[in-house]
């Protein structure tokens, strides 16, 4: 949380820094090791610039748009939204794309300046092991951006160093392959890995830390492991990064919180849970608007926009609910069942068919709430303090159970699963058939990570999106006639960088 407040701060700094009012030939940077990063502060407020690119209002909403409304389980009262679960985001809402396509780099390119510059200046030579940790962290942001752009768009332009010319060489490239672009997210997380602090002194949490190089380190060799790449050995390299972090919580100053749904309490952000998330304040166009579209019209979850009668316009289908045991955590504390419309008392009681409770229902194929975007002191649709949560410590445990699924390990898979299942209360799981395994550890994904903006990414690496896409109940509902298409399983260059850049092409299909 503390963070937030920095960041404000830096977005002044590099703000001030970044002004060029007399237009000198240096255009595309005003930075290097001889006028900048003379002292920690400095670094710093570098630093937090690259954060400050992840402008929440565009980032989160588009993310959750062009990720998450893709799992076949995601649904809404809201037409229009259908588009994003039927891949038609590209004719109706084009600029989603560009908008990502344009924090990416922006964060990237600010990255690239701490990452030529540090080592140049006298501060590294001084001070070379803190020096380092900074350098691992703005190397962590770029891989982390590389990864998010690369998995929706494939092939993308590749830039390792700040663009200071107007050369169009060096200022329109091309597109990369792929494996060009993982294997630059490799090196800087191995070096993030083996760089960045446990914890940061001079900060509050917010940070990226150890325990995020080594989750995200794993993340992207279980994500090459898969398709397009299929690079099976990464399955090992992805064991081999997880286990320890997943064995040695305290090491790295992480753990599995006892209470599933305090994770998510806006009481309690930046727990040891969070590896990473982007972290928003009370401030106008600092937030998204997911608190106020997630949460019941009339109800005190999602602000004032909820309390006034807007919201739940995106949620989840009641189908979900199918795949929890009665008893789990994430079942009972995941989904808003009922709640007092505060503008007349009347109680609203939603009725899932699993649960077989009497009353109202306000879902239906509409679908029912979920409890991860909740911040009743939201005082406008992008003003509210819910930091968006990308990446969380529970998934090392899923991620590695996977692979040593697919390594051909299934038994060396249960223990993991288990720790993941046992702190929500589901039963043990005992099998170690290869292939239904498989399908249980899918599931559990869904389960835990419902809503936090991975679903495209993993049934894309699973190569199952078109079965996905032929499943999904609100494209079914809104979208009957519409059938799959191959170019779906990548995401369209946006047009606007293909009229800026005469060297990019479009993917196949768009």
């Amino acid at each position: 949380m503390k963070l937030k407040k920095l960041l404000i701060l830096g977005i002044i700094f590099i703000g001030l820094l970044s002004c060029d009012t007399e237009l000198e030939e240096e255009i595309f940077s005003t930075y290097s090791a001889g006028n900048f990063f003379q002292n920690e502060e400095q670094l710093q407020a570098q630093n937090l610039g690259i954060y400050e690119a992840f402008r929440h209002v565009v980032w989160e909403q588009d993310m959750y748009f062009l990720v998450s409304m893709t799992s076949k389980y995601a649904t809404s009262r809201v037409p229009s939204f259908a588009w994003h679960a039927a891949y038609q985001t590209p004719d109706r809402q084009p600029v989603r794309y560009s908008r990502l396509w344009d924090i990416g780099y922006r964060a990237i390119a600010r990255a690239n300046t701490v990452i030529k510059n540090v080592p140049l200046s006298n501060f590294y030579a001084e001070n070379t092991e803190l020096a380092k940790q900074y350098v691992a962290e703005a190397r962590w942001m770029r891989a982390y951006s590389y990864f998010q752009l690369t998995q929706l768009f494939g092939d993308i332009p590749l830039y390792t160093e700040p663009v200071e010319s107007a050369d169009p060489a060096i200022l329109l490239k091309p597109r990369s392959a792929t494996q060009d672009i993982y294997n630059l997210i490799i090196e800087d997380l191995e070096f993030a890995k083996d760089n960045l602090p446990v914890s940061w002194n001079k900060t509050g949490t917010g940070r990226v830390t150890k325990a995020g190089g080594a989750f995200l380190l794993g993340k992207v060799y279980l994500t090459s492991a898969g398709f397009p790449l299929q690079i099976t050995a990464n399955y090992q390299k992805a064991i081999d990064a997880l286990k320890p972090l997943a064995d040695n919580p305290t090491a790295y100053d992480v753990e599995l919180l006892s209470d599933w749904k305090s994770v998510f309490s806006i009481d309690n952000e930046g727990n040891k849970e969070v590896i990473f998330a982007h972290g928003n304040i009370y401030e106008n166009l600092l937030g998204s608007v997911l608190p106020f579209w997630t949460n019941p019209q009339f109800s005190e979850f999602g602000g004032i926009q909820s309390r006034n009668g807007s919201g739940y316009q995106i949620a989840w289908h009641p189908n979900l609910l199918d795949l929890y045991e009665a008893d789990d955590d994430r079942l009972v504390d995941g989904f808003t069942y009922s709640y007092r419309r505060i503008n007349n008392n009347a109680l609203i009681t939603y009725r899932p068919t699993p649960l077989n409770v009497g009353g109202l229902t306000y879902g239906g194929r509409n679908g029912i709430s979920g409890t991860k975007y909740q911040d009743g002191g939201a005082i406008g649709n992008v003003i509210h303090s819910k930091d968006h949560i990308v990446y969380r410590y529970v998934d090392a445990f899923l991620m590695l159970a996977e692979a040593y699924n697919e390594n051909g390990n299934p038994a060396a898979a249960l223990p993991y699963l288990k720790t993941a299942r046992d702190r929500v209360k589901a039963t043990v799981i005992n099998t170690t058939d290869q292939d239904a395994l498989r399908i249980i550890l899918r599931e559990e994904r869904i389960r835990e990570l419902y809503a936090e903006m991975g679903e495209l990414f993993d049934i894309r690496r699973w190569n199952i999106a078109e079965e996905e896409y032929n499943n999904h109940l609100l494209r079914q509902w809104r979208n009957p006639n519409q059938g799959w298409d191959e170019k779906f399983k990548l995401s369209p260059i946006p047009l606007v960088e293909l009229g800026k850049n005469p060297n990019l092409t479009q993917n196949t299909g768009w």
